[in-house]
C-alpha cells in the first residue's frame, strides 16, 4: 500500500474512531444478544419483555462505552492541548529571548570597537557596523553594494582567501591591506570564520599604528645592529660580571684577538684589564646599576700579546635583571687616525653622525663643530657645561664674540689661518671667556675638514677645560723649587750648626783644652824634675785656674747641647720648655711678649712636643729676623679634642701669595713638620698689620 494512501486511511480510521467501535459494538450485540435471548424462553411475552430488557442493557451498555471512549479521547485532547500550549509558550519565550539575543548582537555590532562585516557566499557584502564604514571611509550603503575582493589590496607579498578553510569550519585569523575609499592602505588584522547559515564574518581590527611601531623598531634595530658591528669604535655585549657574550671588529682587534680566538675561549674583561683598573671598573659598574649608565672614564688594556694601550670605556645597563652590559671601547692611541676617518666618513655618509650623537653628548669634551664662515653649528653638552651657554644660545654665532678674550684672538687667528690650508696640527692651548665672565684656560684639537677642492667646509673642535692642570702644574713647578731651596737651606743649615759647632769645639773649648794641656805639661815636669823652686800655693793655683777653665767648658758645652736639643724639654716637659724659650727671646731681642696658658703640661709624646717646640722657635727666630715687631702675643689653649698655640706680633707683616720659594724656607719647614704629626698650621698676614701663626695639634684622648 503507498505510503500516504495508508496515512490517508489512518487519519480517516481514528477521525471515526468512536462510531466505528460503536457501529462493531451494535453489530455483535444484536448477532449475540438475539440468539441469546431465544434460547432463554420461546414465549411471546417473555420475549418482548426479555427485547425490552436487552434494549435498556443496549443503551446502558453503549452509553458507558461512548462515554468511556469519549472521556478518554478529551483526555487526550486536553493532554495534546495542553502540550500545545507549553509548546506555544515556549515558542514564545523562545522567540523573545531570540528578539533579545538580535538586539544584542545588534547593539554589539553597532557599538564594537572593531570593524564587522558579514559577506553572502559570494563575497557580497551584506552588513557592516558603524566602526567598519569608518575604517574604510565608506556609508553603509555604499559598502553593501561592494564584494571583499573590491577592497583588498593584492601584492606579493598578500597571503591567500584561505576559502577552503573557512567553509571547512575553521576561524582564520590573517593580516592583510585593505583600499580605502580615498585610496590609502589601511594595515588591518582579520579574523574570519563562516556562520550557520554559510555567510562569511570579519571581524577587521586597525593595527596601522601597531605597524608603524613594529617598523620602527625594526628600523631602530638595524640601525643599532649597523652601529653595533660598525667599525668606527670597538662595541661588546657582556654582563656586569666581566663576560663578553659579543663584540665587534673593531673591540677584537683592541684586543688583539680574532674571531676563533672570541669563539674559542671564554672571554672575560678582567683578563685584559690591569689590576690597578680593577676597583675603577667595579666603581663604574656599581655607578652604572644605580644612574642606569657611566660616564666615560680612561683605563688600560692588556692585549693578547701583552701591549698596555689606553683606552676610552663607557657603558649601559640592559635586561630586566639590571645585570647585562652594552658597552663600547675607543683607542685613544688612534685618536687622530680616527679623526682623520670621520672626516672622510662625514662627507660620505651625514647619517653616521646621527649614530654618533649619543657618544658626542656623553664624551667629556666641549665639542664644537664651525662652518665655514667660522659659525657655531653644534655644542655639546660638555661645552654647555664648560662656558656655561646652552646650545640654542650659541648656535649660528661667532665665538669671536662670546667666547675668546682679547688676549687670544691672536692666538686663534692664527689657527684659523692654519685651517684653511687644512693644517691637522693646528691645536694648542689658549684662554676662553665664560658666560660668567670667568677666564679659563682650554687646550683644543682642531680638525678642518676640506671638500674634494681643498675649501674648507667645517672645523671640529675638541677642548678640555685645562685651567686647573695648568694650575697645578705651576703648583706643582713652585712645589719643586720649594723642595729644591728647602734641599739646600736644610744643607745650609746643616753645614752652619757644623761650623757653628766646630768653631764652638775651637775657639772657645779647643783653647781651654790647649790650655789646661799646657799647664798639665808644665806641672808634670816641675814634678818630674824635683825643682827646688817649686812653690805648693802656685801649684795650687794652676790647679784652681784649670778647674774654672773646666767649668768654663761645661757650661759652653751645656748651652751647646741645649740650643741643639733643649734639657728642660725632656726632663721637664713642653711647657716649661716654651717659657725657657720665652725667657731667651726676650733676652736676645728685647721684644715684650705677653705670654697666656693655664696648662702645667701636656701628656703628650716626646717627638710631637719636640716638633711642637722646634715650630715655635722657627716662629720666635723669624719675629726676631724679619718681622721688626716691639710686642709678640703667645697664647696656648687646650679645648676639648684638640691644642691651639697662637703667635701674633706687631711687625711689619708681608704678602703671603707673592713669596718667594726661596725666601720662604722657614715657612714650608714649619708646614712640612706640622703636617708630619697630623697638626695644621695656619698663617696669616698683611703688609702693616703684622703676623699670626696658628698652630692647630689634635688630641687623642683615647
Amino acid at each position: 500500500m503507498p505510503e500516504n494512501l495508508r496515512k490517508k486511511l489512518v487519519s480517516f480510521i481514528k477521525a471515526f474512531k468512536i462510531p466505528l467501535i460503536y457501529l462493531i459494538l451494535s453489530t455483535i450485540w444484536i448477532f449475540t444478544s438475539d440468539a441469546f435471548v431465544e434460547n432463554l424462553s420461546n414465549e411471546p411475552k417473555e420475549l418482548t419483555k426479555l427485547q425490552t430488557i436487552k434494549g435498556w442493557i443496549f443503551i446502558f451498555a453503549s452509553t458507558l462505552v461512548l462515554y468511556f471512549l469519549i472521556k478518554r479521547d478529551r483526555e487526550k485532547i486536553e493532554e495534546s492541548l495542553s502540550i500545545e500550549k507549553s509548546a506555544r509558550e515556549q515558542a514564545e519565550l523562545m522567540k523573545k529571548k531570540i528578539a533579545e539575543e538580535q538586539e544584542k548582537t545588534k547593539m554589539i555590532i553597532e557599538f564594537a570597537s572593531e570593524g564587522i562585516f558579514i559577506a553572502d557566499e559570494n563575497g557580497q557584502y551584506v552588513n557592516v557596523n558603524p566602526v567598519g564604514c569608518r575604517m574604510l571611509g565608506y556609508s553603509k550603503e555604499e559598502l553593501l553594494q561592494k564584494n571583499l575582493r573590491d577592497l583588498i589590496f593584492f601584492d606579493e607579498s598578500a597571503p591567500p582567501l584561505a576559502l577552503d578553510k573557512l567553509l571547512e569550519g575553521e576561524t582564520v585569523t590573517v593580516e592583510r591591506k585593505l583600499i580605502r575609499k580615498d585610496g590609502s592602505i589601511l594595515q588591518a588584522e582579520i579574523v574570519a570564520k563562516m556562520l550557520p547559515d554559510r555567510r562569511f564574518q570579519g571581524l577587521v581590527r586597525d593595527i596601522s599604528e601597531r605597524k608603524y611601531t613594529e617598523d620602527v623598531l625594526k628600523q631602530s634595530e638595524e640601525r643599532f645592529r649597523a652601529f653595533f658591528f660598525s667599525d668606527v669604535i670597538g662595541t661588546f655585549y657582556g654582563d656586569i660580571f666581566g663576560n663578553v657574550y659579543s663584540a665587534n671588529d673593531e673591540f677584537l682587534r683592541i684586543l688583539e684577538l680574532s674571531k676563533i680566538d672570541f669563539e674559542k675561549y671564554k672571554i672575560r674583561i678582567q683578563e685584559f684589564t690591569p689590576e690597578e683598573f680593577h676597583i675603577l671598573d667595579e666603581e663604574n659598574i656599581l655607578r652604572a646599576k644605580n644612574q642606569g649608565s657611566c660616564q666615560p672614564y680612561e683605563k688600560q688594556f692588556i692585549t693578547k700579546n701583552g701591549k698596555r694601550i689606553w683606552v676610552l670605556v663607557g657603558f649601559v645597563i640592559v635586561g630586566k635583571s639590571k645585570d647585562e652590559i652594552l658597552g663600547y671601547a675607543l683607542d685613544l692611541t688612534k685618536l687622530k687616525e680616527a679623526e682623520e676617518n670621520y672626516k672622510h666618513l662625514y662627507i660620505e655618509n651625514e647619517e653616521l653622525l646621527q649614530r654618533l650623537q649619543l657618544h658626542l653628548e656623553r664624551i667629556p669634551l666641549a665639542y664644537l663643530i664651525l662652518d665655514s664662515e667660522f659659525k657655531i653649528k653644534f655644542f655639546n653638552p660638555e661645552a654647555e657645561k664648560i662656558f656655561c651657554y646652552k646650545n640654542s644660545e650659541v648656535r649660528g654665532k661667532d665665538p669671536y664674540d662670546f667666547l675668546i678674550p682679547e688676549s687670544s684672538k691672536h692666538l686663534v687667528d692664527e689657527k684659523k689661518r692654519r685651517w684653511l690650508i687644512g693644517d691637522m696640527n693646528a691645536n694648542g692651548i689658549n684662554e676662553n671667556i665664560t658666560k660668567d665672565g670667568k677666564i679659563i684656560l682650554c687646550e683644543w684639537y682642531n680638525t678642518p675638514i676640506l671638500d674634494e677642492n681643498g675649501n674648507l667646509v667645517e672645523v671640529i673642535s675638541m677642548g678640555i677645560d685645562v685651567t686647573e692642570r695648568e694650575k697645578s702644574k705651576l703648583e706643582l713647578q713652585r712645589s719643586e723649587q720649594k723642595l729644591r731651596a728647602l734641599a739646600s737651606h736644610l744643607q745650609s743649615v746643616r753645614e752652619e750648626e757644623r761650623a757653628t759647632i766646630a768653631r764652638e769645639l775651637h775657639d772657645e773649648l779647643g783653647q781651654i783644652l790647649t790650655s789646661i794641656k799646657m799647664n798639665l805639661i808644665m806641672m808634670s815636669k816641675q814634678v818630674l824634675q824635683e825643682d827646688e823652686s817649686f812653690d805648693k800655693a802656685v801649684f795650687e793655683n794652676e790647679i784652681n785656674s784649670m778647674n774654672e777653665m773646666i767649668e768654663h767648658s761645661v757650661r759652653r758645652l751645656k748651652k751647646l747641647i741645649s740650643e741643639l736639643r733643649p734639657e728642660v724639654l725632656d726632663n721637664l716637659g713642653l711647657i716649661p720648655a716654651v717659657e725657657w724659650l720665652i725667657e731667651q727671646f726676650i733676652t736676645r731681642s728685647g721684644v715684650k711678649v705677653i705670654y697666656k696658658t693655664e696648662l702645667k703640661n701636656l701628656n703628650l709624646p716626646k717627638q710631637k712636643q719636640l716638633n711642637i717646640y722646634r715650630i715655635i722657635q722657627e716662629s720666635l727666630t723669624n719675629v726676631l729676623r724679619h718681622s721688626k715687631a716691639t710686642e709678640l702675643n703667645l697664647r696656648i689653649i687646650e679645648t676639648e679634642n684638640r691644642l691651639n698655640i697662637s703667635i701674633q706680633d706687631n711687625g711689619k707683616g708681608f704678602n703671603i701669595e707673592s713669596l718667594d720659594p726661596i725666601h720662604s724656607i722657614g715657612i714650608t719647614g714649619m708646614k712640612e713638620r706640622a703636617i708630619s704629626f697630623g697638626a695644621e698650621l695656619k698663617i696669616q698676614s698683611t703688609y702693616g698689620n703684622g703676623t699670626t701663626v696658628l698652630l692647630i695639634v689634635p688630641l687623642d684622648k683615647n
